[in-house]
């Protein structure tokens, strides 16, 4: 306060100058420390004491559900034999973890006892960052891509009785690379097939066998009431587009370079991370666009549209980065601008959208007691 009085001291807009390089300052410390936080689960999932951490508690979880037993002695019992831990998490839902180090351990969370509830309800109807909101720890890519699935097949191969019982999303892609090599609804095709044409177009019901990279100003399409699954990364460059919806069973690229526009009018399931380049447009405001990753979610700068993201964690720094829809992390979101409300979402059109009218988790009633159907997520770094 001196320096301010004082004729001697700085001028007020020094003074100013020097407020705002402390706080932008700061907020790059933060974000960089939020980066390392990143890099560091990244190298841990490299290491062999991460794997041994997921199979013990992959294998914990089979074996739970093999024996059908929430009992808390049985569950003592296994927990010291499988070196993990089990605990009960909330009414009805547990957590079986193991650790990887001093501070960072691989956890899955498992119930047996379920309940299907609206994902309008559960997570839609919010933006992601109302105070009173909390993702349910069930409600994860895997679950939602396998909520809907059952229903397309029954929509689309009525001859064919789905299969409804998948433990996570390569179980998700493993039945359906069985019914494309039965040539039972869906069609097995390769990368080339879709990237050597004028116009890449899924026509019917494909299986793509291996990553795929989209060229320069070429769009995706997927027709209407049409899914495409590939079994490996997806790839978008400058200029792209995705129209439809689509499941992949690796990361997801939409690269841009100088002024290129690219945009994604359609749904996204994806098994890995997803990253999108700038320039880019999230849906129409009659159709939002829906992104569901089982790892983390980035966006790079001049972003804007209509969307809903779930992911771990979802990272979008830059000012001029608007969406209207919602974010839903079980992590962590990095989101210097709010999300705006999207008021025009119609359930009756989710179907369409690729996106699951309801999915199952831990009954809340707890009365309900054990139903013998469980359901669990694969097991991730929580921080």
């Amino acid at each position: 306060m001196n320096i301010l009085k004082s004729r001697k001291g700085m001028s007020l807009p020094t003074v100013l100058g020097i407020v705002a390089f402390v706080l932008g300052t700061t907020a790059t410390l933060l974000s960089y420390v939020f980066f390392q936080s990143r890099l560091i689960n990244i190298s841990i999932e490299d290491t062999e004491a991460y794997e041994n951490a997921v199979q013990k508690v992959d294998a914990t979880l089979k074996i739970i559900s093999r024996d059908q037993l929430l009992d808390p002695e049985y569950l003592s019992s296994l927990e010291a034999y499988m070196g993990v831990s089990i605990e009960l998490y909330s009414e009805n839902l547990y957590t079986v973890s193991s650790m990887i180090n001093e501070s960072k351990a691989v956890t899955s969370y498992i119930t047996g006892s379920i309940n299907s509830a609206s994902t309008y309800d559960l997570i839609f109807q919010n933006t992601g960052e109302e105070p009173t909101f909390s993702l349910n720890p069930l409600i994860t890519p895997a679950n939602m891509v396998s909520s809907y699935l059952p229903q397309f097949i029954n929509t689309n191969f009525p001859w064919i009785t789905p299969q409804t019982e998948f433990t996570d999303f390569q179980s998700v892609i493993t039945y359906i690379r069985t019914l494309a090599l039965a040539n039972n609804g869906f069609q097995r095709y390769y990368p080339n097939d879709l990237e050597s044409q004028w116009n890449p177009t899924a026509w019917w019901h494909w299986y793509i066998d291996g990553s795929v990279t989209i060229p320069n100003n070429k769009n995706l399409t997927i027709p209407e009431n049409r899914l495409l699954v590939i079994d490996g990364n997806l790839t978008m460059n400058r200029g792209s587009t995705i129209y439809g919806n689509v499941v992949v069973n690796g990361n997801v690229v939409i690269n841009g370079q100088g002024n290129s526009s690219q945009g994604l009018q359609g749904t996204i399931y994806a098994n890995g991370n997803v990253n999108f380049a700038k320039n880019l447009v999230f849906g129409l405001e009659n159709r939002p666009s829906f992104v569901f990753a089982e790892y983390d979610i980035t966006l790079d700068n001049i972003i804007n549209g209509y969307g809903y993201f779930l992911c771990r964690n979802f990272t979008a720094k830059q000012g001029n980065i608007y969406i209207v829809g919602g974010v839903y992390t079980s992590e962590d979101q990095n989101i210097q601008r709010s999300i705006g409300e999207y008021t025009n979402l119609n359930t009756d059109e989710f179907y369409d959208y690729a996106v699951p009218t309801y999915v199952e988790i831990e009954s809340t009633d707890p009365n309900s007691g054990f139903t013998g159907e469980f359901k669990y997520t694969s097991p991730k770094i929580i921080s």
